[in-house]
């Protein structure tokens, strides 16, 4: 009962508490149009991220008809709902159980909806911090899609660390969200190369974005 609810606390609540927080600080936006200029070319888009930091741009896309991947841990439920709520339509599976039904998913998704937008942290769910799973670039080769690499920070915030640290917006500071040039690639690209050429640029806008939050 007790877990019952907080489940029902967790997603009534979940949305309101994510707006306040981020609603209450100045955000600092760049390549602000490039969502809306890859659809106009109907390219289908994966907004990349690092785990950690992944609050600002999923919010930030929410309003945009996005899909989400929806862990199937315990708490993936929670979030899968909140995500709804902030406008998301979800993707069930993870890395572990059921990650080869998401990926084809994705894939079907960025092959066969025009203008598609998927929100992917390359790292996540569970880590290691910073280092690309394979599914992020295997899904662009294989469908023409493009990646936005992405990066941001809270100038006021709290950390928690478990496997990477993870942030969150402390009310009425400042965000910082860089969204970098579109990355293509195709069938005749090589892999590893594709996943060195996004693994910088995510750590470089993250960087870039600390060091203009601690400005």
């Amino acid at each position: 009962m007790k877990k019952k609810i907080l489940f029902y606390f967790g997603v009534f609540f979940g949305k309101w508490i994510l707006k306040f927080l981020y609603g209450t600080n100045r955000w600092f936006i760049e390549g602000e149009n490039r969502i809306e200029k890859l659809r106009a070319e109907g390219k289908s888009i994966i907004f990349a991220t690092w785990h950690g930091n992944l609050l600002p741009g999923y919010l930030y896309i929410a309003d945009k008809q996005p899909y989400g991947l929806a862990g199937t841990h315990g708490d993936a439920e929670i979030i899968s709902r909140i995500a709804v709520k902030l406008g998301y339509r979800t993707i069930r599976g993870s890395s572990t159980k059921g990650g080869w039904e998401a990926y084809k998913k994705i894939v079907d998704v960025l092959k066969n909806e025009k203008g598609s937008l998927i929100f992917i942290t390359p790292d996540g769910p569970k880590g290691p911090a910073k280092e690309l799973k394979p599914g992020t670039v295997k899904a662009a080769i294989h469908t023409g899609a493009v990646i936005l690499p992405t990066g941001s920070f809270a100038s006021r915030h709290w950390a928690s660390t478990n496997w990477d640290t993870f942030y969150i917006a402390k009310p009425f500071g400042k965000i910082h969200l860089l969204i970098g040039e579109p990355l293509e690639f195709s069938e005749k690209d090589d892999f590893e190369e594709g996943s060195k050429k996004l693994k910088i640029e995510l750590d470089r806008l993250e960087k870039e974005a600390e060091q203009r939050a601690a400005v």
